[in-house]
């Protein structure tokens, strides 16, 4: 049995400098979805996703068992596609993402996020769906300039064999924070 790391707590000595040079000024960098560049709780729900996949396509909600996801459950948030805005709507926000920063956008849609912040997460979510695959970013937390997180993005369908009408958002502070503004 793997152990795991909690997730707000530090990287290995010189993983977070690396992380937050690779990310400079910039909103979010987009991570290759290998155990490689994911922390070990992003990786293990990368991990879980893969293995409720069928025949390549999109897991159905049906296949994550609420009590598998136990120890990810705070970390999620669950955006649902609404096609007749070509948008994404907040279903479900993990306690831990409020926390993190310090707003529940439950209800909200993911295009007031970037109207708020001035960043790309529809298109990020869009992405997602369209290609029917995860992706992973480090990214800055909008409402703390201090503070960087993992965010993992995974397509589901509400119906078995459906098309991907919600995205799984998985949020891990990862002990990094950027470089103070000169």
């Amino acid at each position: 049995m793997k152990i795991f790391r909690r997730p707000d707590t530090p990287l290995p000595v010189g993983v977070a400098e690396r992380r937050e040079e690779r990310l400079g000024k910039r909103p979010s960098v987009r991570l290759e979805t290998s155990d490689r560049d994911l922390s070990p709780l992003a990786a293990a729900l990368l991990a879980y996703w893969q293995s409720s996949r069928r025949d390549g396509g999109v897991p159905d909600r049906g296949a994550f068992d609420p009590l598998h996801l136990t120890r990810w459950l705070g970390y999620l948030s669950v955006y649902e596609y609404e096609p007749d805005r070509d948008d994404f709507r907040n279903r479900l926000e993990g306690t831990y993402v409020g926390n993190l920063t310090g707003e529940n956008w439950t209800g909200r849609r993911a295009s007031e996020v970037d109207a708020r912040f001035g960043s790309s997460f529809l298109a990020d979510l869009r992405q997602v769906r369209d290609r029917r695959e995860p992706t992973a970013h480090l990214i800055k937390v909008f409402q703390k300039d201090f503070s960087v997180t993992e965010r993992v993005l995974l397509p589901v369908s509400t119906r078995p064999g459906g098309d991907a009408d919600q995205v799984f958002v998985a949020i891990f502070s990862n002990g990094v924070r950027p470089a103070q503004k000169a």
